[in-house]
């Protein structure tokens, strides 16, 4: 198996309005955790990363997210997704802050922030839009509408 390649735009935090939504799965909230530990470990150096040689660091933990869930059951397409939701799902926090539909699952600890578990089921099954910028991000109305649920 080759390695994965990092193809994905990073999410740049900003106020581009979102052109449409893409068609990315839905995946396990449980899921979309591990995802968000891995990820955090590695942009933090919590997971020591051997054959980071100066390359982009977000795209090595997206490379590290495929490879700690490969092999494991999921399709490309569910891969794909959770790879994305977790890249996205910094900016959604952030944004989600300053949104009073949401703003009440969302709380800043430290430097850190700190999600309910509707949060994060709404995340794991919320839409992803691609933006005008080329970046991709999650749906703050999508969001809104599964934590009302």
């Amino acid at each position: 198996m080759t390695e994965p390649r990092c193809a994905m735009p990073q999410i740049q935090a900003q106020t581009a309005l979102p052109v449409r939504a893409i068609d990315i799965v839905p995946v396990d909230p449980a899921l979309l955790s591990f995802g968000i530990d891995v990820f955090q470990a590695v942009m933090n150096g919590a997971l020591p990363i051997s054959e980071y040689d100066g390359e982009d660091l977000a795209c090595v933990g997206m490379n590290v997210i495929a490879r700690q869930v490969g092999g494991h059951g999921l399709s490309m397409e569910e891969e794909a997704s959770l790879v994305l939701r977790v890249v996205a799902f910094g900016e959604l926090v952030t944004r989600a802050g300053s949104d009073s539909r949401i703003a009440a699952h969302v709380d800043a600890v430290g430097s850190g922030y700190r999600v309910t578990p509707a949060f994060l089921q709404a995340a794991a099954g919320a839409e992803i839009v691609r933006r005008i910028d080329g970046g991709f991000g999650y749906d703050l109305d999508s969001v809104a509408a599964r934590l009302m649920h």
